[in-house]
């Protein structure tokens, strides 16, 4: 079977014009190839979703989000309605799908502004461990135990954020100051726990943690300035 070389139909043995185009069968069309060819070459195909802005993905993002987390509080009330005759496992749910709508919509609008994120998002976390203490017969862990939890994890942050943001030298120091704070943040915890447990502060597996720390982000600063010079990642590790 023969096929046009111009529009690439097929052509009957004893055709001499194409049926489709009026192209002759045995005509050569190099110049109508090569425009075909050096069009398909450079014309690239962008999904539409890669053509949008960062802060359009995040709107995407945002409202994809929103989309979901509404339907899972609309479906999780309505079976436990129907099946319950009230609201009973479905308030945990519904809680934790708007506080991650709260979360999400202030990282789309207000990631820049870093501490306005922190202090909303982390009241609004707040709220969700207070409602969940409520919801378990109001023992007050959520304002004894989570909360306090809740605040180192969000200074923690603040903390990584803050060194990043404003070290001028990303190298080994970065890794070392993660370090000391990341032994802040374990300190927190122990003190917590063994206050909310024997009301009193005491230190146990914590001082081992920071203890290995110490050591390690010293000797990582002082590779770092002695060398004078910056250190990065890949280079020092030959990534």
């Amino acid at each position: 079977m023969d096929y046009c070389k111009n529009c690439g139909v097929e052509l009957d043995e004893n055709m001499e014009y194409c049926p489709l185009c009026g192209q002759k069968t045995n005509e050569k069309t190099p110049s109508s190839e090569k425009i075909i060819c050096k069009k398909t070459e450079n014309t690239k195909v962008y999904p539409r979703f890669e053509r949008l802005t960062k802060k359009q993905r995040l709107k995407f993002f945002w409202e994809l989000s929103g989309i979901i987390l509404a339907s899972a509080i609309i479906i999780t009330f309505f079976i436990d309605f129907i099946i319950n005759k009230n609201i009973t496992w479905s308030k945990y749910s519904i809680t934790v799908s708007l506080v991650l709508l709260v979360n999400t919509t202030l990282f789309t609008f207000l990631r820049q502004r870093q501490f306005f994120f922190l202090i909303l998002s982390f009241l609004s976390t707040s709220v969700l461990l207070v409602l969940f203490d409520l919801y378990s017969q109001n023992s007050g862990w959520g304002i004894q135990l989570g909360i306090p939890l809740l605040f180192s994890f969000y200074v923690w942050i603040s903390l990584i954020a803050i060194i990043t943001k404003y070290n001028k030298h990303h190298g080994l120091n970065i890794l070392a100051y993660y370090f000391l704070a990341t032994g802040f943040f374990t300190i927190c915890i122990d003190g917590i726990l063994s206050f909310y447990q024997t009301n009193g502060l005491h230190l146990q597996w914590s001082i081992i943690v920071i203890a290995c720390l110490i050591p390690i982000s010293a000797i990582l600063l002082y590779i770092h300035y002695r060398l004078k010079k910056e250190i990065y990642f890949k280079r020092f590790f030959h990534i």
